[in-house]
């Protein structure tokens, strides 16, 4: 073969190589940039040809999946404008990035999302930080329920592989800070100990009584984190010895580290001081006092009234998942293998604070309050606007950027104190028998 032909050749190639490069998630590529990806991939020992999927192309194709309406790998890359690759393609450049770079774009992700929102995330000079687990689905097959395990309740053993998530975000701008995965038999504590490394000292924890107990409490102020939780349901509060009294439904205690945990780390010690404050709340629409336990020992410094608000204001953590579950498609995950589960999580995580990042900017520029704006408005803008920029002169790629967050900051979502709302659904399902056996075997069994 001739000099020329092969030149040809190698020229045609960089032409589709920069056009499947400048096609993907333009409006996000200053926040994850290409030279991120590289280094991520020189730490974790990952050599590399120049293909056409390259590792940042694989990067925000993965990305995009979790920003499409579709959540889909193959959809996102259709709807992104870039040439033709086959499904099979895609997938064996998604099998070849490993896990660890992954993991180590989510940290650097975060590390920008953390420097841009420091001041909007304190409370009398910690940041607040709310905790909480949720379950992804997925494709059933033997590698995956090996991997992750199922639920087995009342109604049986379930048909699809569940993945047990915790998640840490920032109280008042969602950003995530940490998640850890496992399986679905693992305990949301187990998971919330693989997260506390990356939370600083200072931090105040704020979650539910899934992660209550006198030997958490203990794990939390080692680390230097201060707490507050709902207190465990098996504790007695009448039996406790009021050791300081601030007000009625106010006072200083001391837990007892169960003898089994100190057992099973001799570095607990044997009592834990904390703060037991009554507070009156709405849950399920009902009005009732439940007890709050705190490491804010302080009451002058801490008043118990601003430590109920900022219990109350917990539920904003729910939203964070609503919207990795169904904006971002983390309820249902699409990959085959474990490893590519856990990248896919990744993804999503790493979209979902992506779009933060974006929401943040907007509203520091236009003076809005970053809470207020409205996070699937911020996907569609993102998403419509990286297709206008693969297309776009690059004389108009900084004035589509200020028009997205102009659009971000102009959407903004109702203040709900208090909102309550049923876990049941409005609109009836269709009147068709829920599929009990897999559909090549429904198949088979019906074949005339």
């Amino acid at each position: 073969m001739s000099k020329s032909i092969i030149d040809g050749f190698r020229s045609e190639l960089e032409s589709v190589r920069g056009k499947i490069q400048a096609s993907q998630m333009n409006a996000l590529r200053d926040i994850l940039p290409d030279e991120q990806i590289h280094s991520a991939c020189r730490d974790a020992g990952h050599e590399f040809r120049s293909r056409l999927l390259t590792p940042v192309v694989t990067v925000f194709h993965m990305i995009a999946a979790a920003l499409w309406p579709e959540n889909s790998f193959r959809s996102a890359w259709q709807s992104s404008g870039a040439p033709r690759v086959s499904s099979g393609s895609l997938a064996d450049a998604r099998a070849r990035l490993p896990l660890g770079v992954m993991a180590a774009l989510f940290d650097k992700v975060t590390a920008a999302a953390q420097a841009l929102c420091e001041p909007l995330v304190r409370w009398r000079g910690h940041r607040v930080v709310n905790v909480d687990g949720f379950c992804s689905s997925m494709e059933d097959n033997p590698e995956l329920h090996e991997a992750f395990g199922t639920s087995n309740g009342k109604h049986g053993v379930a048909r699809y592989p569940l993945a047990r998530v915790v998640v840490a975000a920032f109280m008042h701008t969602m950003v995530a800070v940490s998640y850890a995965v496992g399986r679905y038999r693992d305990s949301e504590q187990a998971l919330m100990r693989q997260v506390l490394p990356k939370l600083r000292a200072g931090d105040l924890i704020v979650a539910d009584r899934h992660f209550a107990g006198a030997n958490l409490y203990a794990e939390y102020l080692a680390g230097g984190q201060e707490f507050i939780t709902r207190k465990h349901q098996r504790l007695k509060v009448g039996r406790l010895k009021k050791l300081v009294k601030h007000d009625r439904g106010d006072f200083v205690t001391e837990l007892r580290v169960l003898p089994r945990h100190r057992r099973a780390d001799p570095s607990l010690p044997r009592t834990v001081r904390v703060r037991m404050i009554r507070v009156a709340a709405t849950i399920r629409g009902k009005k009732t006092m439940i007890w709050l336990v705190t490491s804010l020992l302080d009451a002058e410094k801490y008043p118990a009234d601003e430590i109920a608000r900022l219990y109350a204001a917990r539920w904003k953590v729910e939203t964070l998942i609503r919207e990795l579950k169904v904006a971002c498609g983390a309820d249902v995950l699409r990959s085959k293998k474990p490893d590519g589960v856990r990248k896919e999580l990744a993804a999503r995580m790493m979209a979902m604070n992506m779009v933060r990042i974006l929401m943040l900017e907007a509203a520091l520029a236009h003076g809005e309050e970053p809470s207020a704006l409205s996070f699937s408005n911020a996907m569609r803008l993102v998403t419509a606007t990286s297709q206008k920029m693969s297309e776009a002169p690059v004389w108009r790629l900084r004035g589509l950027y200020e028009e997205m967050l102009a659009g971000i900051a102009a959407e903004k979502v109702p203040k709900r104190p208090e909102r309550n709302e049923p876990r049941a659904i409005a609109r009836e399902k269709k009147h068709y028998p829920r599929l009990s056996i897999k559909r090549a075997e429904w198949r088979r069994s019906h074949a005339s």
